[in-house]
């Protein structure tokens, strides 16, 4: 696990130093994704009917595509007393360091020395639970696609300033979400705004978030 937690660390960061000379850049970025290739991106977020009533917050985000159409993604999303994610948090980034090309992934093993088989199948039930959180990538033309998505399994802590509870909230539980999201690219970068409806599966209550994501995208090496 710390090899795992330790190769996270050096693609966050490895990102930064990312050369653009090095790496296809796609004129159809919207309709041209491949297996493995992914995005990083963050975004200011408006959230609509929590316990303290209209909000701001900011959130990061993660997709790695398995092809053409779908993606797998992982967004933590935080503001005061409030903070949500999914599954998909921790096994996205094992799946990008384990399958992109980009990254000179080659697949899951457990043969390497210290590598237990216990940490091999942590890794694939991580991988596994993060399609809970999927999206589907609509081109509308060069360079633009619309994604709908769909989050079945989101972990939802929500509470009022100062206070453990609010009447009718409850403050810690999964949720399910959907919303839809527009990426432009412009080369390398994506703006991405987007809407999406929530539901707490204990207490019942609906609620809204927007956004608009700013990020990268991490193109295959060009063949």
């Amino acid at each position: 696990m710390k090899r795992q937690l330790t190769l996270v660390i050096l693609l966050l960061t490895g990102s930064i130093s990312y050369s653009q000379f090095d790496y296809y850049k796609p004129e159809e970025s919207g309709s041209n994704h491949r297996s493995g290739e992914f995005m990083i991106s963050a975004s200011p977020d408006v959230l609509f009917y929590t316990p303290n009533g209209v909000q701001l917050a900011g959130g990061i985000k993660v997709q790695i595509f398995l092809g053409k159409r779908f993606s797998l993604d992982a967004d933590l999303l935080f503001g005061r007393d409030y903070a949500h994610f999914g599954p998909g948090l921790i096994g996205i980034p094992i799946a990008i360091l384990a399958f992109s090309p980009t990254l000179g992934g080659e697949g899951l093993s457990f043969d390497d020395a210290g590598e237990s088989l216990t940490e091999f199948l942590f890794s694939i039930a991580a991988i596994a639970l993060s399609f809970e959180h999927m999206s589907y990538h609509i081109p509308l033309k060069n360079n633009l696609d619309i994604a709908p998505y769909v989050s079945l399994l989101r972990y939802k802590y929500s509470y009022e300033y100062g206070k453990y509870s609010e009447p009718g909230f409850i403050g810690e539980q999964l949720c399910f979400a959907s919303g839809v999201q527009i990426n432009k690219y412009f080369g390398r970068f994506v703006l991405a705004p987007y809407a999406e409806y929530n539901i707490g599966y204990r207490d019942q209550i609906s609620g809204i978030n927007v956004g608009c994501y700013c990020g990268i995208y991490f193109p295959s090496k060009q063949k």
